[in-house]
């Protein structure tokens, strides 16, 4: 179960640069496309707590919901972040998509 709880609440620390912070392509493309990988990820934040404990059938929505989003956000992030800032949101988002495919498929059928 940790694990899937972790999967659920994976994204608290994944700061989203401005366009005018260091680590982003200050382009229009990058500026639309960062503000909706945010979305996104506030999206996750906000439903993370929506699911009560053992509510399998719940949890296994809520997974694939943030598994579509989070893939998302990260293709939008990742041609727009740049060093540290790509480096570090990419691999943080890359390990919680492998959190939530192993909870998907060892516990959602």
């Amino acid at each position: 179960m940790f694990r899937a709880l972790r999967a659920v609440g994976l994204l608290g620390p994944i700061l989203l640069a401005a366009p005018s912070i260091a680590g982003t392509v200050d382009t229009p493309a990058c500026n639309r496309d960062l503000a909706e990988a945010d979305r996104l990820i506030h999206a996750i934040r906000l439903r993370e707590n929506g699911v009560k404990q053992g509510n399998w059938a719940g949890l296994c929505r809520l997974l694939l919901q943030n598994q579509k989003d989070m893939s998302r956000a990260r293709d939008l992030m990742n041609p727009c972040l740049t060093g540290h800032d790509h480096g570090e949101n990419i691999a943080q988002i890359q390990a919680s998509l492998e959190d939530i495919r192993y909870v998907l498929s060892t516990k959602c059928r």
